[in-house]
């Protein structure tokens, strides 16, 4: 079946399959926003209007099997659930986050059924919700790649929305030569709907920038938040971009 994203969620995914440099954005999305998964609540079986589950509900969520093991499907549009269940069943609306924090050890799949899904093992899971456990340091001035700092300087000068970033070195094995640039941008936006749009069209940016500047190096994005994956390195960090009046970029 044809592919038609129906949220920004969806258009995410779409875009992590075929840009590397859009996973981060994917995950953010997969965690803030609400999901779709099989199951009720006790109590509330037969409601078909919205309600808030109460803190030590009974909630009772439909399995998968696959490989001859459980599974949780997940979806994240009502279409996406329609094309793995063809009759009509119970399902919540739960956030992203939540809901992997509450089923915490299971596998997961995305839209199990669709041609664009994600499935994430326990391990992944645990990644997303606490941080991935592989390695960081920040890279010092004379450790950035100068075409990449040169090529994200020159966007972000161009960017209001962007206040400062950060470099850091990421390395989730033990090979050093896995090792690869974490970017972290600080980012102001008047809205929460403005700042979705804003970094949607900061990630497609710096894609097509990158592909100019930088082809073949790999590198990550991450929006830069006070929960955020490296903020005790960052604390410590020069950033390679900050923006003010009279000198927008420290190199």
């Amino acid at each position: 079946m044809l592919f038609i994203p129906e949220n920004e969620l969806e258009r995410a995914l779409v875009r992590a399959v075929k840009e590397p440099h859009a996973v981060p954005d994917f995950y953010r999305l997969l965690l803030s926003s609400d999901l779709l998964v099989l199951g009720s609540v006790e109590g509330h079986e037969n409601d078909t209007e919205v309600f808030n589950a109460a803190p030590g509900s009974n909630i009772r969520l439909v399995t998968g099997q696959k490989d001859g093991g459980q599974y949780l499907p997940i979806f994240s549009s009502l279409a996406r659930m329609q094309e793995y269940v063809k009759q009509q069943s119970n399902y919540l609306s739960v956030n992203g986050r939540a809901l992997l924090d509450l089923t915490r050890g299971a596998p997961i799949i995305l839209n199990p059924a669709s041609e664009y899904g994600k499935e994430l093992t326990p391990d992944q899971v645990k990644q997303l919700l606490d941080g991935p456990g592989g390695k960081l340091r920040a890279l010092s001035k004379g450790e950035r790649p100068p075409a990449l700092v040169d090529m994200l300087t020159a966007l972000f000068a161009g960017r209001p929305e962007i206040e400062t970033a950060w470099m850091l070195e990421v390395n989730l094995t033990d090979n050093p030569a896995q090792a690869h640039p974490l970017v972290s941008i600080e980012t102001t936006s008047a809205t929460q709907a403005a700042a979705q749009r804003d970094w949607s069209s900061l990630m497609e940016a710096i894609q097509a920038a990158a592909e100019q500047s930088v082809p073949g190096l790999m590198f990550d994005v991450q929006r830069f938040d006070r929960g955020s994956l490296g903020v005790a390195h960052l604390s410590q960090a020069e950033p390679f971009y900050r923006r003010a009046a009279a000198d927008p970029a420290v190199n």
